[in-house]
């Protein structure tokens, strides 16, 4: 039957509904998530993308009667579900979003309903597909990219479900919802989701049919994976073949299966399809290529067993059927040919763990190998150091391990450079720059990685005391806010006015709206100069930011990250009233600490190229094992602490023009040599790092060139007064102290990610292969001299001679050739090949 509007208000103003909802957040509030789930599948469920429908067949007695929702049976209807989760304010982000989404009849992807999840964090966004665009994937981040969030990358199945809510989590709806059918968009890519085998969802209840909806009623939605052979026959889309292909791994049979710690690797290869999904018909050979690359570390890099393991797997077996063996036996010889190390990844050690199997010795020697070979270079880094390194550096890296205290170098650095906010240089480029610093000190944990904080306390109380009248001023402000709401009297009383201060340390927990008003408010004039301030963070727990960028507090804040470096320009345009509109230029430092396993989260194959890897200085820490610490004293940490805090006050005072050309030309040298290197190796991440490394060498040499001045006078006529920034001087010890910062820059972001950029480049190579395209036409014209005539033309291309002048016309027209003179022209270009 279709479903109406009054079935719709049916179900979204039932008091079973409305109750489970209520039960459902509070559940989430308690933080009971297992009863969240449990409330949340008790709910009736909507299928917003697509019509699904097997008739109940039951299963010849392996499986109950239901409906099967099968994304193989799935009819696309036009619409795409945008599912944002973990939102700060899902209203406010409704709010926000721009007008000329809601308009049907202009926008060629007009929002048809909004609501607010049952968890109440999170918002779905229903819209009209553009097939333009591409398919649903596409037009989900499209949308996300115009709200500014992070989209779902697990809803884009056609057969998603969603759990229905209550009349008041209904924010906007269209009723054209309920008639919609774009058949152009089901007939152009439709076929992309019903060719995958996918496993199907039971459900019991009534099914109601729109074109718009798919509503299941009466509560429990059953979702069950189950292997495909388990399916009814019948239930296997019409057009799938009646005989499977010959299976490549049955040539194998005879052999061993291939095996890792006493479990088969094709049971491993199988958990992980259960962990992360199956691919989609689009993405199945990249999908291939990245679990070879994965599972080769537990079959030593064996093409043989790759292949066993890969043809007993249900998406490979697809893949054979539909286009036979060529693309797999590609996928895993690209696989294997990868150059660098063979060590299991956290992605393949969570399945590991989750089966039960600890790494072996073999992994645990990789690992060795990992640390040893960042512990020698982190030796050989300071070592070039020893005997150069002036203050503030030479307090920083007290009482640090030799191996880490170029570490020390890039936190305290990326503090000093911050503090030095007003201060400017011209690069090599003739602009006038300013330190702009992200480091990440990344290491296990109990590996000393507290350093940082330790210095971020000390270096930046000055920062923390320069806000702390703006602090002081919201805090007594917010107090009179909740008097006010309280007390008739205060009622009474002037207008409160919001305090505009500067507030430039801010912690992670920072809401945009926040962040932008500080970013706006961050502005001192310097030399008759409006000039902007640093903002600065300070993470111990990278893990922290990274659960968080999908959502809440730090959802939109990476495109910051990305802008910070070059100091680009963002903005805002909001109708919230307390919203900082307008557009302004992102200065923000950080410094954060974490482990692999949160770094490997926040850069990944998929947005490693977004540049920022290039944009930050990482530095890996070295545990020493079952080695104890030297015995400090609290006299000593107090001595070195106050240090600090004088150095900290000291850079930030500082303000001018930093007169360091020796050091931009010995850093355009370092550059230019990677280049020639570049030139005679073809090394392309080189390339693509040491264009940015050179920033880093400048900036973290900087404190120490302007340390130097400190506490030194100088005689100006009768008077003794002290230097300024105008008698900095560049020595030998800063230009080596530049030259290792560039080396270990570049070493560290190519450890990290230099595998992980080649990887990302040659996908990229292989998806987009320009299609070489050449007509008659084109191999008439690259046959006739530089210089030629009609009659060329004529004889050239066997044409009439009307028709030859035509062409000569056209080409010239066109901008192919030039006339010379009557019936005479020149080539412009060589070849016409677009």
């Amino acid at each position: 039957m279709p479903c109406t509007r009054q079935e719709w208000q049916e179900v979204t103003e039932s008091a079973q509904v409305m109750t489970t909802i209520k039960a459902c957040r509070g559940a989430l509030a308690a933080g009971n998530r297992k009863e969240y789930d449990r409330l949340k599948r008790s709910l009736p469920g909507f299928c917003f993308m697509a019509d699904h429908f097997e008739p109940n067949r039951g299963s010849k007695g392996t499986l109950p009667e239901g409906t099967w929702r099968l994304q193989s049976a799935a009819v696309l209807n036009g619409l795409v579900m945008l599912d944002v989760d973990h939102v700060e304010d899902p209203r406010g982000l409704f709010e926000r979003m721009p007008q000329h989404l809601f308009d049907d009849a202009t926008s060629r992807t007009a929002v048809m309903l909004v609501h607010v999840t049952p968890s109440g964090e999170g918002l779905r966004v229903v819209f009209q597909a553009d097939e333009e665009r591409g398919d649903i994937a596409a037009n989900q981040q499209y949308m996300a990219t115009v709200l500014g969030v992070q989209r779902d990358e697990s809803c884009c199945n056609a057969d998603r479900l969603s759990f229905a809510v209550d009349k008041e989590s209904i924010l906007f709806i269209n009723e054209k919802i309920f008639d919609y059918d774009n058949k152009e968009f089901d007939e152009k890519f439709g076929g992309l989701y019903r060719g995958v085998s996918n496993q199907g969802h039971r459900t019991t209840g009534t099914v109601l049919r729109t074109t718009g909806t798919v509503l299941l009623c009466n509560g429990a939605l059953h979702s069950e994976n189950r292997p495909q052979d388990a399916l009814p026959q019948d239930a296997l889309p019409q057009d799938a073949p009646a005989q499977e292909a010959a299976n490549p791994a049955q040539e194998d049979s005879q052999e061993d299966a291939p095996t890792y710690a006493g479990r088969e690797v094709r049971d491993i290869a199988l958990a992980y399809l259960e962990r992360y999904g199956a691919p989609a018909v689009g993405g199945r050979h990249k999908y291939l290529l990245q679990l070879a690359a994965r599972l080769r570390p537990l079959v030593e890099n064996s093409a043989a067993a790759l292949k066993r393991v890969a043809y007993g797997l249900p998406f490979v077996q697809d893949m054979v059927r539909e286009g036979g063996t060529a693309e797999v036996e590609r996928a895993i010889a690209d696989a294997t040919t990868q150059r660098g190390g063979y060590s299991i990844g956290p992605a393949m050690q969570a399945v590991l763990e989750g089966l039960g199997i600890k790494a072996d010795s073999a992994l645990k020697r990789a690992d060795d190998d990992s640390n040893r070979q960042l512990a020698d270079a982190n030796r050989e880094f300071w070592r070039r150091l020893e005997g150069h390194v002036g203050e503030p550096y030479a307090t920083a890296v007290t009482e640090i391990a030799d191996e880490n205290r170029l570490g020390a170098i890039f936190a305290s650095g990326t503090m000093f450079c911050t503090l030095m906010t007003r201060c400017t240089y011209e690069h090599y480029d003739g602009r006038r720059h300013r330190m702009n610093p992200q480091t990440y000190i990344i290491g296990k944990p109990a590996s000393g990685k507290s350093f940082a904080d330790e210095l971020n306390k000390a270096v930046m109380a000055a920062m923390k005391a320069a806000d702390a009248a703006g602090r002081d001023a919201e805090r007594r402000y917010k107090e009179a806010q909740k008097e006010r709401a309280t007390s008739t009297k205060a009622q009474k009383g002037e207008p409160l006015k919001k305090p505009d201060v500067m507030i430039r340390y801010l912690p992670t927990n920072t809401s945009n709206s926040t962040f932008f008003t500080r970013l706006e408010q961050a502005r001192e004039v310097v030399g008759g100069e409006v000039l902007p301030l640093h903002l600065y963070m300070f993470d111990t727990e990278l893990e922290a930011s990274v659960k968080a960028q999908g959502g809440g507090a730090w959802i939109g804040k990476h495109d910051m990250e990305l802008k910070a470096f070059h100091n680009e320009e963002t903005g805002v345009d909001f109708k919230n009233m307390d919203s900082a509109n307008g557009t302004m230029d992102v200065y923000w430092n950080t410094v954060t600490t974490g482990t692999k396993v949160a770094l490997a989260k926040k850069i990944t194959l998929r947005n490693v190229n977004d540049g920022y890897c290039s944009r930050l200085a990482i530095f890996p820490m070295v545990s020493s094992r079952g080695e104890m610490i030297a015995k400090g004293s609290a006299a000593n940490v107090t001595r070195r602490d106050t240090a600090l805090k004088e150095w900290g006050y000291f850079f930030d005072a500082q303000k001018g023009e930093l007169n360091i050309s020796r050091l931009i030309d010995h850093v355009y040298s370092l550059c230019q040599h990677s280049a020639d290197v570049v030139r005679e190796t073809g090394d392309d991440v080189l390339d693509y790092l040491r264009k940015r490394a050179v920033f880093y060498a400048t900036w973290f040499t900087v404190p120490q060139i302007v340390a130097r001045i400190r506490g030194k006078y100088h005689t100006r006529g009768k008077e003794r007064v002290p230097y300024t920034l105008d008698d900095i001087e560049v020595t030998d010890d800063d230009l080596i102290l530049a030259s290792v910062i560039y080396d270990a820059v570049i070493f560290y972001q190519d450890h990290f990610f230099g595998q992980m950029l080649q990887d990302s480049w040659e996908n990229g190579a292989k998806e987009f292969v320009p299609r070489t395209r050449h007509t008659r036409t084109d191999e008439d014209y690259g046959r006739l001299p530089e210089e030629f005539t009609v009659n060329d033309i004529e004889q050239c291309c066997s044409i009439e001679h009307d028709a030859a002048h035509k062409r000569a016309q056209r080409w010239c027209h066109a901008g192919y050739t030039q006339r010379v003179k009557k019936g005479t022209y020149r080539k412009v270009v060589k070849t016409i090949n677009y």
